[in-house]
C-alpha cells in the first residue's frame, strides 16, 4: 500500500470492496492508500489500514456519544471524536492535534476535517451509493481530497480520510436504524 505522502495527484475515491461485510478501499492513481472494514457482528467497530499502520474505530453511544481511534490491539485511545450539533464535531488526538469536522454545504453532501486555521485537511464529497444494485452505475461512493500542505501531518491524511469515511458510514447506519424504528412504531 503506497503512502499518501508520496502520491502526486488527487482526487482519491472511496469504493466498496466486494464481500459479505461492509468494506471500503480508498483508491489513488498509484493504488489503494487506505482500507476501512467493518467487523462481523458489530456495525460500529471497524478496522482502518494505511501505509502507516492499522487502527480500530469504535462508536460508543449513550451516555457519551463518541468515536474512539486506537492502534490495532491497543487499549489506549489515540484520538476521540466528539460530535456536536448539526453534524459538526471535533477529533482530538492525544498529542494535542485537533481537527474540526464540518458538513459540506454542497448538493452531494459530505464533510471535511479542518485544521486550526480553518483550512481543509481532508474533504469527502459523497456520491450516490449504488452498491446495492447487481451492476452498479458508479462504483465511486465518495471523492476524497487532501490539502497539499497537509500531506506530511503526523496524524496522516490517509488515516483522517479513513476516520472521516467511518463517521459518514456510521452516521448513515444510525439514520437507517432510526428510520426502521420509526416505521416499526407506525405498524
Amino acid at each position: 500500500m503506497p503512502a499518501l505522502t508520496r502520491l502526486e495527484t488527487t482526487p482519491l475515491t472511496w469504493q466498496r470492496v466486494a464481500g459479505i461485510r461492509p468494506a471500503y478501499a480508498l483508491h489513488g492513481k498509484e493504488g489503494i492508500v487506505a482500507t476501512l472494514t467493518f467487523q462481523p457482528g458489530d456495525t460500529t467497530l471497524a478496522r482502518a489500514e494505511t501505509a502507516d499502520g492499522a487502527w480500530t474505530l469504535m462508536h460508543r453511544g449513550f451516555p457519551s456519544d463518541t468515536v474512539t481511534l486506537r492502534l490495532l490491539y491497543s487499549r489506549v485511545d489515540l484520538a476521540t471524536f466528539h460530535p456536536h450539533l448539526l453534524g459538526r464535531g471535533e477529533l482530538v488526538f492525544l498529542s494535542g492535534d485537533t481537527f474540526d469536522w464540518v458538513r459540506l454545504e454542497e448538493p452531494e453532501g459530505g464533510a471535511a476535517f479542518l485544521d486550526q486555521d480553518g483550512m481543509a485537511v481532508v474533504r469527502l464529497t459523497l456520491r450516490p451509493d449504488t452498491s446495492h444494485k447487481m451492476i452498479p452505475d458508479e462504483p465511486i461512493l465518495a471523492l476524497a481530497e487532501v490539502g497539499l500542505p497537509h500531506r506530511l501531518l503526523p496524524a496522516g491524511p490517509a488515516l483522517l480520510a479513513a476516520v472521516g469515511w467511518y463517521l459518514l458510514r456510521v452516521e448513515a447506519l444510525l439514520e437507517q436504524s432510526d428510520r426502521a424504528a420509526g416505521t416499526s412504531l407506525k405498524l
